[in-house]
């Protein structure tokens, strides 16, 4: 998360106030190293990557889940509820939990004792729920009106396969020739896929299956059979479609930015608390400074963002295409309604967010107006 970047974007600014700061408490105007010191512990504590961890019970497809998301900052747990184990630490700032059917005593158990605001569940292998994906569907609807987490049906063996190859002319010359087979048992199993009654062409259809599963096989048969020209560019992107990661992608995107934009409300948290308990030579001038970086246009853009990404407001913002307004009038009307916000009896933590994101459109709105200068 760097400083520079975020900030500039939301104030115009292309230095970092929070450096000009950290190099004022070392030899500047309020020089206080021990100060400088803990300023830069807090600021490393808010920069550093946000951690995922993939989690679930035993065979629920979490290396495969982990290999399909292709996130450096993804790590897989040991198996929940594991007999004779301890369960692993879930500490993460987002947590992945994958499921492998039906919800079962012990996910259910392991999903209680997380944080809801930080959790979602993959349904994976739901190409194996119920007889079609709506029955996917339901499974993770269900799931998430009873452990009040989203959840969302994927098929990871298939992502990673579309992430690490495309269907070649071979492959797609093997599916046509069997396009039009009308038997519903073809694709059933892999075996009857393979089954000499079909033809000649067992190897062919035996490398095909091995490349794409029985899934990946199923749902090109039928794009086929709605478009037998469709080419290997074209395949692969149908199969990465339903393999249902992208949805999962998107979800996680939008968590990673809110747990970033919650841990920015956490280091101007600690900055303050920096600021309150500073004693010693020189600590009213370091005190001053700190006080000063939390008033200026770098903190309370922060501000902004990380109380529009507080759990308990979050829906207030959804209509929001940005979180910077388009011009002068669209930051009044913002801060106006955060300030009602502010003023409702909602509960305190989202009426300290909502000030957060009234006092940061107020500065924008000075800026974007120029009142303030």
């Amino acid at each position: 998360m760097p400083t520079d970047s975020r900030l500039g974007a939301g104030y115009g600014g292309s230095t970092s106030e929070l450096d000009q700061l950290i190099a004022n408490l070392r030899g500047g105007p309020g020089n206080d190293p021990h100060v400088a010191e803990q300023v830069i512990g807090v600021a490393r504590a808010w920069q550093r990557p946000v951690r995922i961890q993939v989690t679930g019970r035993a065979g629920a497809g979490k290396t495969t889940m982990l290999q399909a998301l292709a996130l450096m900052s993804a790590q897989e747990t040991a198996p929940v509820d594991a007999p004779g184990q301890p369960d692993p630490v879930l500490d993460a700032d987002l947590l992945v939990y994958v499921l492998a059917s039906a919800l079962q005593p012990g996910d259910r158990e392991a999903l209680s004792r997380l944080p809801r605001e930080r959790t979602l569940v993959v349904l994976n292998k739901a190409d194996a729920v119920g007889s079609r994906w709506a029955d996917a569907v339901v499974a993770v609807d269900q799931c998430a009106y009873d452990m009040g987490v989203p959840a969302l049906p994927v098929v990871a063996e298939l992502a990673v396969r579309t992430r690490s190859g495309t269907p070649t002319d071979v492959d797609l010359a093997t599916l046509r020739r069997h396009a039009g087979n009308a038997d519903p048992s073809f694709t059933l199993t892999g075996e009857l896929f393979t089954s000499g009654d079909y033809g000649p062409d067992v190897a062919e259809r035996a490398a095909v299956l091995e490349r794409w599963g029985l899934f990946g096989v199923a749902t090109a048969l039928s794009a086929l059979r709605h478009d037998p020209d469709l080419g290997p560019q074209q395949m692969r992107q149908i199969l990465h479609a339903v393999s249902g990661i992208d949805p999962v992608h998107a979800l996680l995107h939008r968590r990673y930015e809110q747990a970033g934009a919650q841990r920015g409300g956490e280091f101007l948290d600690e900055l303050a608390r920096v600021a309150a308990r500073s004693g010693g030579a020189g600590a009213g001038r370091a005190r001053d400074l700190i006080e000063d970086y939390l008033a200026g246009d770098e903190a309370l853009w922060l501000g902004l963002l990380s109380g529009l990404a507080c759990p308990q407001v979050v829906h207030l913002a959804a209509g929001y295409p940005s979180p910077y307004p388009a011009d002068a009038d669209d930051a009044v009307i913002r801060a106006q309604r955060w300030r009602a916000v502010v003023s409702s009896d909602m509960p305190a933590a989202a009426r300290r967010a909502a000030l957060r994101v009234h006092n940061g459109y107020v500065r924008l709105f000075e800026r974007m107006s120029s009142a303030g200068l």
